[in-house]
């Protein structure tokens, strides 16, 4: 069923969007080599490189994407955020609020109608800046966005995200917290104890500034 809403006023009751991520990074944030060097072992003994290479997708898992500790994509990687409406976002117009950071790009606007998906030509919604490195996706300048089905994904938006196409475009600190999770995981990889991602002081100062904060 379509419905025909006043898309001029945004959403008195905000549902928040929903991530999915289509497109996994091409590149690691820290490389086995770089790991087997800040673990100071023999470079030509690779015998310990599955475990090392599991200890870093644990550690990048911790910190990436939207799950992570930081809400933040690291290296390039395509997300997909579905919402039933929009919402308001910047100035009050009503849109939709990418808040999984840096984002690179939004690639489409989708919207159903009648069941089918509709891609919205890009001359009909613009994004804006917003604190925190957000990113609004808005109508365009004497637009408004079309009627919609009711639908729990009635919009689509499709976003490219990630601070570059190689770790290295990651920020120093982030991928300096990368290396000691690393060194945690893989120390403990026995099991016999509990490796620590949590309470680690020198993770925690590295990340600080790269925290998210309500707004």
């Amino acid at each position: 069923m379509t419905v025909l809403v006043d898309l001029h006023r945004p959403a008195r009751c905000e549902a928040p969007l929903v991530y999915r991520r289509l497109e996994a990074p091409t590149a690691a944030v820290v490389d086995v080599p770089r790991a087997r060097r800040h673990l100071r072992l023999d470079e030509d003994d690779d015998g310990e490189d599955l475990d090392i290479e599991a200890a870093i997708d644990a550690a990048t898992a911790h910190v990436d994407g939207r799950t992570g500790v930081l809400n933040r994509a690291l290296v390039s990687q395509v997300w997909l955020a579905t919402a039933p409406r929009p919402m308001a976002a910047a100035g009050g117009l009503p849109g939709f609020v990418l808040d999984l950071v840096p984002i690179q790009a939004v690639t489409t606007v989708e919207v159903l109608q009648g069941g089918v998906y509709a891609v919205l030509p890009t001359s009909a919604w613009r994004t804006v800046a917003m604190t925190a490195d957000r990113v609004a996706v808005v109508p365009a300048r004497g637009a408004a966005w079309p009627a919609y089905d009711f639908d729990p994904e009635a919009w689509r938006i499709t976003f490219r995200a990630g601070y570059g196409d190689a770790g290295e475009a990651v920020p120093s600190p982030i991928r300096s917290a990368i290396l000691l999770l690393v060194a945690d995981l893989f120390d403990q990889r026995d099991g016999k104890v509990q490796a620590n991602l949590v309470d680690n002081p020198t993770v925690d100062r590295l990340l600080a500034p790269f925290r998210r904060v309500a707004v």
